[in-house]
């Protein structure tokens, strides 16, 4: 019997999610998706089941569903949240709205009984999963956002792009908020895993790719009206890791006991979630960075 997955908010990104989970070729059977516009999730789940027999995944079943249909998932996804807008200028903007949202949710979710692994893709990204980890009756290891996954996978992309090598040739991470203070761990950046970045860009290239990196979303927003596809794969990415507990260390959304705050780090992620999760690496002014970005979420947070 295979995984059971529900998607809380089908908008671009819950959509995006599920089509990804569709094609992904995990074990995966059953999809629930729950949204307040009936009518078009409707036609979205069928829309949905009807790739089913030409997707290479095992997908069995796509439905539209009430909360009560998730009491025994395994993982559910949260995306729905305020709507987005090109017009933001921070993540941080509508966060009293984005928290009621997450109290509502999370209380139709616990009165279900459900028991698994929270994944979280709602803005504020990482105010909005220590909320919703705190009315899960704080059970931080089951509760994981996507963090800066996607940043990451920019940042990649602009290296890529500056240098013209591939991007899988390209290893590194953004840590810290998804948002303003956001970081590149440039100690970390290497070509091919052994070259260093340092002999291939120079400093007034880092912060141009570190502030394009960071102004992305927002670009793209700009352009199209939302974001969906990448951070839809950064799920999909992080579904993969739990199904097949394969305990990679990625940058994504995890608890820091000490600072009481979600924030990406690497972080290990398998079956039960998080199991492991460090900054050590870091050069003393990347743990400084990473300070300052933990105090600017726990602000956020306490403003509630």
């Amino acid at each position: 019997m295979g995984y059971k997955i529900g998607i809380i908010g089908c908008g671009n990104v819950g959509l995006s999610y599920a089509y990804s989970l569709v094609n992904l070729g995990l074990d995966i059977n059953e999809i629930v998706l729950i949204d307040l516009n009936t009518n078009k999730v409707l036609g979205e789940a069928l829309d949905l089941s009807h790739s089913i027999s030409n997707a290479r995944g095992y997908v069995e079943k796509i439905y539209f569903g009430e909360y009560d249909d998730i009491k025994d998932a395994d993982i559910l996804c949260i995306t729905a949240g305020m709507p987005q807008s090109s017009k933001k200028v921070s993540r941080m903007e509508d966060i009293s709205g984005a928290a009621v949202i997450m109290q509502n949710i999370m209380k139709n979710v616990n009165k279900t009984g459900f028991d698994g692994i929270i994944l979280v893709a709602s803005n504020p990204l990482d105010i909005m999963t220590l909320k919703i980890a705190k009315l899960y009756n704080c059970n931080y290891n089951k509760v994981i956002g996507s963090g800066t996954l996607l940043e990451t996978a920019r940042l990649k992309y602009e290296i890529s792009k500056k240098l013209n090598f591939p991007i899988r040739s390209i290893s590194g991470y953004v840590l810290g908020e998804h948002g303003d203070s956001q970081f590149v761990v440039w100690s970390s950046v290497k070509i091919n895993d052994k070259y260093e970045i340092n002999d291939y860009l120079s400093q007034s290239d880092m912060l141009e790719i570190a502030d394009n990196v960071k102004k992305a979303g927002f670009y793209v927003s700009s352009l199209k009206g939302y974001t969906n596809f990448g951070v839809a794969t950064a799920l999909s990415k992080i579904t993969k890791n739990i199904i097949n507990d394969q305990k990679e260390f990625i940058p994504v959304s995890s608890y820091d006991k000490e600072k009481d705050v979600y924030i990406s780090a690497l972080t290990k992620v398998g079956c039960e979630g998080v199991e492991e999760r460090t900054i050590d690496f870091l050069n003393e002014n990347e743990k400084e960075l990473y300070d300052i970005s933990a105090n600017i979420i726990k602000e956020g947070y306490e403003s509630l």
